[in-house]
């Protein structure tokens, strides 16, 4: 079996700012040569500050069946960084996430903690990940 050649990619993106939120947005063209299927990837992202709150949406379809979509919400609560993000990727079977960081920042370490809980179509591949994280930078 052969696999598919592809005419050169183009990609297009565009990022602005509207009344405060930055926007980004994209799409690249892959074009098969012969018999291969023909793809369009595109990607769209807003962010916004509000009252100490960072707020994030982001969707990416993979034009391939495959759609990920995600929002969240982080800030600083007495010195540390806190963030909530949920999280669905629609493919063959759909998987739902939710993921809760904690990080404090001492200068160049920083140390930190995430709750990962992922919920499958299928529940035998449902999991609560606990993970401690540190970076040390010098």
């Amino acid at each position: 079996m052969e696999s598919a050649t592809y005419e050169p990619t183009m990609s297009y993106a565009a990022k602005t700012s509207i009344m405060g939120a930055s926007i980004a947005a994209g799409v690249s063209q892959v074009d098969a040569k012969g018999s291969g299927t023909d793809r369009d990837p595109n990607f769209v992202t807003v962010g916004y500050s509000i009252a100490g709150l960072n707020l994030g949406y982001a969707m990416y379809d993979s034009d391939a069946g495959s759609e990920e979509t995600t929002m969240g919400v982080g800030t600083s609560v007495a010195g540390l960084d806190v963030g909530v993000q949920f999280a669905s990727r629609d493919y063959t079977t759909d998987t739902d996430y939710m993921r809760v960081s904690v990080n404090k920042g001492m200068g160049a370490a920083s140390f930190g903690v995430d709750y990962l809980e992922t919920d499958a179509a299928a529940a035998a591949n449902d999991a609560d990940t606990w993970t401690l994280n540190y970076v040390v930078g010098f």
